[in-house]
């Protein structure tokens, strides 16, 4: 007897840079999968029904990592950063069980999180339909922010801005346009505000402190917050 025909199913792919750039020339959405110690996708995703949807979706699988610690790249700016890309998937994108699932956009977003029971090929072909959508979705409420957080920037009112900046930052959403234009806006009021700190400092007075401590307020969680701390510190 010959050798058993093997199974079929999509290409599995390790995440990585070419993964969200295949993404991006198709147009398609990322099907993640975090398996179990003993799930391997070739078989667990077996059959013609899965395979079918490969040329509709970028297949990647992550092991699962139960580590929690911080990264200290996200504790030293408030701009998001790809998720998919990141040193644990698993912590990042909230994974707290295994065998999980996640569809997310071209960017590497999280559209859909799935856990345990593994989806029908069927309704994955659904749910890859419809992160077009979501993604203009994305886009227009990313869209609306930055408008006001400009505007508010042009009025010189940084407070508003941030407020908006933050909003826009507060889902870790990355790759859109809006999204990057709200980050180079962001390093904008950040750079600008720093000279201001510094203006502040050497100026000395009570009116000055009273400014910086507003500010203070203003950029908690960023990484100008550190030079108003000591700023603040040395005027007393």
């Amino acid at each position: 007897m010959g050798a058993p025909a093997p199974v079929e199913s999509p290409t599995f792919q390790r995440p990585g840079s070419d993964v969200l750039e295949n993404a991006a020339n198709g147009q398609q959405p990322i099907f993640i999968f975090f398996p179990g110690e003993k799930d391997d996708p070739n078989t667990y995703f077996g059959g013609a029904d899965y395979k079918a949807l490969e040329g509709k979706a970028q297949f990647v699988t992550v092991p699962y990592n139960s580590d929690r610690e911080p990264s200290p790249a996200t504790e030293e700016s408030l701009v998001p950063t790809c998720k998919l890309l990141s040193d644990n998937p698993s912590r990042d994108y909230g994974i707290k069980m295994y065998p999980a699932f996640i569809i997310a956009d071209s960017y590497g977003n999280s559209i859909l999180l799935l856990s345990g029971k593994k989806p029908a090929a069927k309704d994955l072909e659904s749910a890859f339909e419809k992160v077009g959508a979501k993604m203009e979705d994305n886009s227009k409420k990313l869209q609306k922010r930055l408008d006001t957080a400009k505007k508010s920037w042009e009025a010189k009112d940084s407070t508003k801005a941030m407020n908006e900046i933050r909003g826009n930052f507060k889902d870790g959403l990355v790759g859109y346009d809006a999204q990057n234009e709200t980050i180079r806006v962001y390093h904008e009021v950040i750079e600008a505000s720093r000279a201001q700190v510094e203006s502040l400092k050497a100026d000395g007075s009570a009116e000055a402190m009273k400014s910086l401590k507003a500010m203070k307020n203003t950029f908690k969680g960023t990484e100008l917050e550190k030079s108003i701390n000591e700023a603040l510190k040395g005027s007393k």
